[in-house]
């Protein structure tokens, strides 16, 4: 788009970053840019106004802050919504803790709540976490007795959110209302929010683990897309023969994926499928499963792809949570464990267009072995706190979270699916949701233990030892499931 009016004056005293911020924020006061319009991108803006990228992203991170602009990740800049109503008496305030990007469609919601009750309009006071400290956060505002009404919570935290009784069950605050809303919901997604058959938040967001690969490169060599680990294998070693790898760059790999401490729960979350396609599982029953001849077929095949095959970096046990990805998008590796999540962080990184994604990248289950094929799911999620004045209140506008219109912005500004079941993506308003919706029934939830996060470091770290080539997996296979054990206070598979 074009931005209207204003220049930079460099004889100014008044600093660039601060004219930039007058121009723009000028421009949105006179309505020129209205709510949901999207600004240009920062190298854009540095070639409109003439300056350097310093003052562009000061300016626009003070305007974030200031409430005038919000950013969604991987989509860009748009002008907040600000035509909502000022706390005082008669009106209602939700505070709300979120990652960067939720709130253009948390405040749609509201609007559609103002919109129903004009008597009682509804006012958001948000707070945007990275999500990397969002769970030390909301621990800390916990302990402080500052917790907000509502918060988005990794799904995988739920049932040690629950445990140590920090949120309600959606079902003590209005038993009905949650049922109907149950009844709405992906079963999958009920399960993984859920914590002692107790429904414990409210899944804003779902995702399943998937493998990219790259769809032109595949075709050019006449390749069909790996369904099983044999596949997989056969099309990795075929990039990896040096002819091949000189026609797409000798540092490409054929498979990346995270693999190790570093990445944490992207680790498991990136493999879990293929524990799962050999008939092995973490904890299932009651019981700790890991230590079984299905999770030694899963840990050698691993080991393998390093040792055997070459076809993966022995890198991956260092990768940071997106590096996969970012490996990927980079055209350095054939194919890639990955979540739908991550198509638009790589269409950012490399400017693609959605139709340009679509030629060049593919998306399939993740290759099985003898079941399956399987996805774990995961997602974002909205909890209650038992801090919360007003649960009640924060249950009926979560409840607006699952209107259509808020559903479609939704899906317009974040590119994620969601966990209703009865609305369905538009391929005119994505054809990548509307393309990877089926995927979503492979999806299946990680165990909802309270301790799982320390369960998922042991996984991690089982993994990290095998890719580095343990010479007794055996032993350390053990040695694993026994700490499980003991942080769960389960008994092992006998």
């Amino acid at each position: 788009m074009n931005m209207p009016g204003g220049k930079i004056d460099r004889t100014s005293a008044q600093p660039l970053h601060a004219q930039l911020k007058d121009i723009i924020r000028t421009a949105i006061q006179e309505g020129a840019l209205k709510a949901g319009d999207r600004l240009p991108t920062e190298h854009e803006l540095c070639r409109i106004y003439g300056i350097s990228r310093t003052p562009v992203r000061q300016a626009l991170q003070e305007l974030v802050q200031e409430g005038w602009l919000v950013r969604i990740p991987g989509r860009g800049t748009y002008v907040a919504d600000r035509e909502r109503p000022r706390a005082s008496r008669g009106y209602l305030t939700l505070r709300l803790v979120t990652e960067p990007g939720w709130s253009m469609p948390l405040q749609e919601a509201a609007r559609l709540w103002n919109h129903d009750h004009p008597h009682r309009p509804l006012n958001l006071d948000i707070v945007e976490i990275p999500y990397p400290r969002l769970r030390e956060h909301l621990m800390d505002a916990v302990a402080t007795g500052t917790a907000p009404d509502i918060s988005l919570l990794d799904s995988a935290w739920v049932a040690e959110f629950a445990h140590l009784r920090y949120i309600l069950p959606l079902e003590a605050i209005a038993p009905r209302r949650a049922e109907q809303v149950t009844a709405r919901l992906l079963a999958a997604a009920v399960a993984a929010n859920s914590y002692e058959n107790q429904l414990m938040a409210l899944p804003a967001s779902v995702d399943v683990a998937i493998l990219w690969y790259r769809r032109d490169w595949l075709e050019a060599e006449g390749l069909a897309p790996p369904r099983t680990w044999e596949d997989l294998v056969r099309v990795g070693t075929h990039f990896h023969h040096p002819n091949v790898r000189s026609r797409y760059g000798p540092d490409t790999y054929g498979l990346v994926f995270v693999g190790g401490r570093r990445g944490g729960e992207t680790t498991t979350y990136q493999l879990l499928p293929l524990l799962w396609s050999a008939g092995g599982d973490l904890i299932a029953g009651g019981r700790v499963l890991l230590d079984s001849e299905s999770t030694h077929q899963f840990l050698t095949f691993l080991h393998d792809l390093i040792h055997r095959w070459h076809i993966t970096p022995p890198e991956v046990t260092t990768y940071a949570w997106d590096q996969a990805a970012h490996t990927f998008a980079h055209r350095r590796a054939v194919m890639a464990f990955g979540g739908l999540y991550e198509m638009q962080f790589m269409r950012a990184e490399r400017g693609w267009s959605e139709a340009q994604f679509r030629q060049r990248v593919g998306i399939i289950p993740i290759p099985a072995a003898k079941e399956g094929p399987y996805a774990t799911l995961g997602g974002m999620s909205y909890v209650i706190f038992r801090q919360s004045p007003q649960p009640d209140i924060a249950f009926r506008f979560l409840e607006y979270t699952g209107h259509p219109a808020a559903v479609r912005t939704f899906w317009r500004y974040l590119q994620r699916h969601t966990a209703w079941q009865d609305l369905t993506p538009d391929p005119r308003t994505s054809a990548f949701l509307a393309a990877t919706a089926p995927l979503l029934t492979l999806g299946r939830p990680r165990p909802s233990v309270p301790q799982y996060a320390r369960v998922s470091e042991q996984f991690c770290w089982l993994i990290e030892e095998t890719l580095h080539g343990h010479p007794d997996p055996g032993t350390l296979l053990h040695r694993v499931a026994d700490r499980i054990a003991v942080l769960t206070g389960l008994p092992l598979l006998n």
